[in-house]
């Protein structure tokens, strides 16, 4: 075992008074188990808990396999205190960003084909290619209008505390990316009044204002969206461990697992395993765990 001790912070994002309490007993007698003393902690916001330690990487791991067990009651994240503040953040859009799975919401209005909610959820799961599932969901919109597609965005709704992250992370002069497996009328609108620095997605083919069923140029799926995030790591000369990427379904597990931070939200299970992290409560667990305060946090 290694004799030099590793700085580390545990951060605590509870979704109760009650849970807060229990998380931080639980936290206590683990730390105690293994002899691990707490240097100082922080409160970052309301239920919201910074705790720096010291150790052993031995100890590290096994304290977080214990911690992690909480994840019913709160999001948790530890891990090294170097690196910890990002400054390039990469998120997926449909169910990470907004509500929905946009192609199930033109589904929904405009196709009723019974069948794309199971290629859909195929996709995300990882059960089938994405790269298949969008060229054929593609093609049976073939025939709807351009208009048709933009007057659905109205509808759709973004997720609670994802604006607060991306003004946040601008404001500190860092870089937002969209990256999305998306069409680009939806996901360019979404990105820009969100307030994303880069937006980047799938381009659909019009003619005289219909679709034609086609995609335009190279289909972005799972490789696509890992390429983005190398292009951008490359272009703005960002250490690989400063980045943060986040998402839900199969297309998001390759950028989740390159970057310095993976976040699996609100995921399906493969997606949790390749993830460094989950969280299911709060997006606003992405500043947590950067360690920024709530006062610190735009609205």
């Amino acid at each position: 075992m290694s004799h030099k001790y590793l700085q580390f912070v545990l951060t605590l994002v509870a979704t109760n008074k009650k849970n807060y309490k229990d998380c931080i007993a639980f936290i206590q007698n683990v730390f105690n188990e293994r002899e691990v003393s707490i240097s100082k902690s922080k409160s970052l916001s309301n239920l919201v808990l910074d705790i720096y330690f010291n150790c052993y990487l031995e100890d590290f791991n096994f304290m977080r396999k214990k911690i992690y067990s909480l994840n019913n009651k709160a999001d948790l994240l530890m891990q090294r205190v170097k690196y910890r503040k990002k400054n390039l953040l990469v998120c997926d859009m449909d169910m990470t960003i907004i509500n929905v799975e946009t192609i199930d919401l033109i589904n929904d209005n405009l196709l009723k084909n019974n069948q794309i909610p199971y290629i859909t959820k195929d996709a995300m799961s990882g059960n089938i290619s994405f790269r298949q599932s969008i060229i054929t969901r593609t093609k049976l919109l073939k025939g709807i209008k351009k208009v048709e597609i933009t007057n659905l965005i109205k509808k759709i709704k973004i997720n609670e505390g994802v604006e607060s992250v991306i003004k946040t992370m601008n404001n500190y002069g860092h870089h937002t990316m969209l990256i999305s497996g998306g069409y680009d009328l939806i996901a360019n609108s979404i990105g820009k009044k969100v307030g994303f620095k880069e937006i980047r997605c799938n381009t659909l083919e019009f003619a005289n204002n219909h679709l034609t069923g086609n995609l335009v140029n190279t289909i972005l799926d799972k490789k696509g969206k890992l390429f983005h995030l190398k292009s951008s790591i490359k272009k703005l000369n960002i250490n690989k461990d400063l980045t943060l990427a986040v998402g839900d379904g199969d297309n998001d597990i390759d950028m989740i697992k390159y970057s310095g931070l993976g976040v699996a939200w609100n995921a399906y299970e493969k997606v949790k395993l390749a993830a460094d992290v989950s969280v299911d409560f709060s997006f606003k667990s992405l500043l947590y765990f950067q360690g920024y305060s709530e006062r610190e946090i735009l609205s």
